[in-house]
């Protein structure tokens, strides 16, 4: 397996530039996702990585060697791609063993890598199968399982399990990094869904209109966002934001509610010299509560409307607000009795709000 940097790394087609000066670097064995909505520059750069597009600027290593002028068959990765790519008139065996036929591989070693590969994946039952008589599901299994017998330094995921229903991608998701564990392997994943980049990722690269947010772990990103587009891109329901005051005793003020902080919140207040200026909170929707279901509850915490819409999900409710024509969501107890026209209290856990510069949308650190 082997590192790959990204320096300076930019692509244009005509006028648009679809990756703007990207610098990464994805370790040696490191699961990386790159996550952004459509158009955001993430597939782009798998691509310039593969060697299916042409970098207009900067450098793009795979272990020590520069390989931007390398063709894409000999820099040792394998991709695995949204719509399966297998040939149709082939059985499973031979579109798995295919590119090792290509390069004139023992047959003896194909049989073996073939075998190995369809074991770990558990479809050795399929190996005598065409693409057509398997679900998609399986599909799946056989376009990673022709990645993994070429044994690559670095193995290339395009939205592998966008065309599979909920219940599957769950499932594949866990497979892909069980495989990952399994073979110790650079992985370069790009997706749209910021639920797979969470769950699957040792590092997350978030994108948008081709420049790079923020990098980091999972937890610290969502923990500690760089600015309101990360913020309200990770995390599922979204982040809520609000337009608040900030006074000298540390509430934060709006036309519909009053919150008062805790010491984490105030601490950034002061540091920032925020005091009597305007910006934005975001509280999370798991951050907020249902004041019925709160024991000993702090004074100052909670935000009373009228509840606009309910959606019981079985082990919670989300629960929908108006604040000022913007929508808050909140995950409140499944037994909370919020009906759609009542009044709701929902208290705020302040020691979990983040406040941002409402020009520039960064965060306050």
């Amino acid at each position: 397996m082997a590192k790959v940097v990204l320096k300076n790394l930019t692509k244009k087609f005509d006028e648009v530039i679809a990756v703007n000066n990207m610098n990464s670097t994805i370790e040696d064995r490191e699961f990386v996702v790159l996550v952004g909505p459509s158009g955001c520059g993430k597939t782009t750069t798998l691509r310039m990585i593969a060697g299916l597009e042409e970098a207009t600027g900067g450098e793009i290593y795979i272990g020590d060697r520069l390989v931007n002028n390398v063709p894409p068959k000999d820099r040792d990765i394998a991709m695995v791609f949204q719509n399966y790519a297998l040939y149709p008139h082939m059985n499973v065996y031979d579109n798995m063993a295919f590119g090792l036929k290509l390069r004139k591989t023992p047959k003896a070693e194909i049989i073996s890598r073939v075998g190995d590969a369809a074991k770990i994946l558990k479809i050795e039952e399929l190996l005598k199968r065409r693409p057509k008589q398997l679900s998609g599901g399986q599909r799946q299994r056989v376009a990673l399982g022709r990645a993994i017998v070429r044994n690559p330094k670095v193995f290339l995921m395009d939205e592998p399990l966008s065309n599979l229903d909920a219940k599957l991608r769950v499932q594949m998701r866990t497979e892909i990094a069980k495989l990952h564990q399994r073979l110790n392997a650079t992985i370069v994943y790009v997706t749209h869904d910021q639920t797979e980049a969470m769950t699957m990722a040792s590092k997350i690269i978030i994108m948008k209109d081709g420049l790079v947010h923020q990098t980091g772990d999972p937890q610290t990103v969502y923990d500690h966002p760089v600015n309101m587009f990360v913020a309200g891109f990770i995390g599922s329901p979204a982040m809520n934001f609000n337009d608040v005051v900030i006074t000298d005793d540390y509430k934060l003020v709006n036309p519909k509610f009053e919150i008062d902080t805790a010491d984490n919140v105030r601490k950034i207040i002061k540091e920032n010299n925020l005091s009597g200026k305007e910006a934005v909170v975001g509280i999370r929707p798991e951050d907020l509560e249902d004041s019925k279901f709160v024991h000993n509850p702090r004074e100052n915490c909670i935000i009373n409307a009228l509840v606009e819409v309910t959606e019981p999900m079985g082990s919670e409710i989300y629960v929908y607000i108006d604040i000022n024509g913007v929508l808050i969501t909140a995950r409140v107890n499944p037994r909370s009795e919020a009906r759609v026209g009542q009044n709701i209290g929902l208290y705020v856990d302040v020691e979990k709000l983040h406040l941002f510069d409402k020009q520039t949308e960064k965060a306050y650190i």
